[in-house]
């Protein structure tokens, strides 16, 4: 095992020195091809995918899992689109940020370069590795991707045709490389790589986030579960309120973005409390709340902490009465991921006090969290949602995969 993907791992990072050093257009004809190729291969993709659904459904995989990994020409439509959009990007790679002429005639620059290589550990998603693939790409680094093992099929599919466009681009195919094993193992070797590979993203659980943390030696960044909430404070408007708990929630119930627990001021109207949760209900989310509300609203299943502290990644949802917007702010603190915290408020003092004290990577004032978004920020898309804060937090887009490289030109400069 350890020979082979090591190999792979060196090859990856010999192929981004000459993907780093492109042309910033021939990165973006790379970019196009990849659009082509990928809508010219959809019926080997969608069999392949054929084959990781059945094999999903044999094992028993959960329905909602097998929802995320299966796709259709839709989805590929959409991930040769990106591709499409991600090329007419500005290329930042060699990008000056700062300049500083001495008087003796000595410059230093500091400029945007590519980090090398990311390693990606990924859920069975196959949208994850177009949107990385193209984002790298785009920043000049070289990706060395590990698909699950219940998405392997489609995931080899897709990087063939990657693999195809850039040669036609006349770049090494190793800039977009599938580890051939799909281990915890292996996992773990290569996040220990250090002169291989320059940053590990992990896509997945808050267990494969953490074992990975513990054998890496290569920076580590997290794009794990989202245990968002929203608060809706004791002077929101009710109709907004509803709007945005709703869209919250509801549209993309299993999405990291998505809203996990609903916090209700005590100091709202009952009237407003039942109009809040009857919405959710009859939007189809399965509720749980303490005794105090369980008691009293019929549909809604005891909760306990767990209910609180985890992602549900289903259409599925905690709720829970705080007295006032500190109780609210502890109970955030407590059990956040962190990833995007909202508040619902017409007051301003109540805002302010929420955003200055929440810990969060995205903090919302009367928006849903499901704007915690790369393209939404104009990050030009994303590899993931990073669920810790250093060296950042927030959605993963093309200038985090970027090093602020110093350059110092001199004349025969000495240190006096």
């Amino acid at each position: 095992m350890s020979a082979g993907i090591e190999c792979q791992a060196s090859a990856c990072k010999s192929a981004s020195h000459i993907l780093a050093n492109a042309p910033a257009e021939q990165r973006s004809i790379a970019l196009r091809f990849m659009a082509e190729e990928l809508r010219n291969s959809e019926n080997e993709i969608l069999k392949a995918n054929s084959l990781d659904a059945e094999r999903a459904k044999k094992l028993d995989l959960e329905k909602k899992r097998i929802a995320i990994l299966t796709i259709d020409s839709s989805d590929i439509s959409s991930m040769a689109d990106f591709f499409e959009t991600v090329a007419s990007y500005e290329d930042i790679a060699g990008k000056e940020l700062t300049r500083i002429e001495k008087e003796d005639g000595c410059v230093i620059s500091k400029r945007l370069v590519p980090l090398g290589v990311l390693f990606m550990i990924s859920e069975a998603r196959p949208s994850v590795l177009c949107d990385t693939s193209a984002i790298c790409l785009r920043s000049g680094n070289a990706l060395l991707f590990q698909s699950s093992a219940n998405s392997a099929n489609t995931d080899c599919a897709v990087a063939a045709s990657l693999r195809r466009a850039m040669k036609r681009a006349q770049l090494p195919e190793d800039c977009i490389t599938i580890l051939s094993d799909t281990s915890h193992e292996a996992a773990y070797r290569i996040s220990q790589l250090a002169n291989q590979i320059d940053l590990v993203c992990v896509r997945g659980g808050y267990g494969a986030l953490a074992d990975i943390k513990k054998n890496a030696i290569v920076p580590v960044i997290g794009a794990g579960p989202g245990n968002c909430h929203v608060y809706v404070e004791k002077s929101a408007n009710p109709e907004m309120a509803r709007d945005i708990v709703l869209n919250s929630k509801v549209p993309r119930p299993l999405a990291c973005n998505a809203a996990e627990t609903l916090l209700l001021d005590r100091g709202l109207s009952s009237k407003v409390i039942s109009m809040l949760l009857d919405s959710l209900y009859e939007a189809g989310i399965t509720l749980h709340g303490s005794e105090e509300l369980s008691s009293v609203f019929s549909y809604i299943l005891p909760a306990n902490e767990k209910d609180y502290l985890y992602e549900y990644f289903a259409p599925e949802m905690a709720v829970a009465l705080v007295s006032d917007i500190e109780e609210a702010i502890f109970h955030i603190n407590r059990c956040r991921t962190p990833h995007t915290e909202v508040i619902v408020t017409e007051d301003e003092s109540a805002a302010k006090h929420f955003t200055e004290n929440v810990e969060a990577n995205a903090i919302g004032v009367n928006a849903s969290t499901r704007l915690t978004d790369g393209m939404f920020f104009e990050l030009g898309g994303e590899i993931g949602i990073s669920t810790q804060k250093y060296p950042f937090g927030g959605p993963i887009g093309i200038r985090h995969l970027m090093q602020e490289k110093y350059f110092v030109f001199g004349k025969g400069t000495l240190r006096k």
